[in-house]
């Protein structure tokens, strides 16, 4: 395995670690709130929000994961009945277009947390932008997976054969 390849599955290991802990953390929290609230008959103050902000992480960080994976939307029922160069042409400008969507995430979503700093949540006291620092951090994941399989790169990880991956 070559560095750079070596390189990526640590990025990508971690990147999908993270978003895993984020899914359990925000499972937990909302059992504790639960629990609070039917039985200690005091909720959290900062379970609510938590909860939230741990589930735009989610979001933004599944996202990038679904682009990895290849699992977004589309509608390739009209693009199969065209013929190979139209299908190769217009795979290629869909890259491009995610490219760009990766792009924007990665450079509004860090104008935006750094525009959201000063700001508070209510309920944590933390920055508000807490919320929104997944955004740029997905922009990016998604930009390197596009890039890599714009190079020709299969980044999928969960495919029907091991040996379908090139960067196991």
């Amino acid at each position: 395995m070559t560095g750079l390849k070596r390189l990526f599955r640590g990025v990508d290991l971690a990147y999908e670690a993270w978003t895993l802990l984020c899914l359990v953390a925000v499972v937990f929290v909302v059992l504790w709130q639960i629990f609070g609230r039917e039985f200690l008959d005091s909720t959290p103050a900062w379970s609510e929000e938590t909860g939230r902000v741990l589930l735009v992480w989610i979001g933004f960080l599944s996202a990038g994961i679904g682009f990895r994976e290849g699992a977004h939307i589309a509608l390739s029922f009209v693009v199969d009945r065209m013929p190979a160069v139209v299908r190769t042409v217009l795979g290629r400008f869909a890259q491009l277009l995610i490219l760009g969507f990766g792009a924007y995430l990665l450079v509004q979503g860090a104008q935006f947390t750094i525009d959201t700093r000063v700001a508070t949540l209510p309920g944590t006291g933390l920055p508000r932008s807490v919320l929104y620092v997944m955004m740029p951090v997905a922009g990016f994941m998604i930009c390197l997976y596009t890039v890599l399989q714009i190079c020709g790169v299969r980044t999928q990880r969960y495919v029907d054969s091991p040996d379908d991956a090139d960067y196991e």
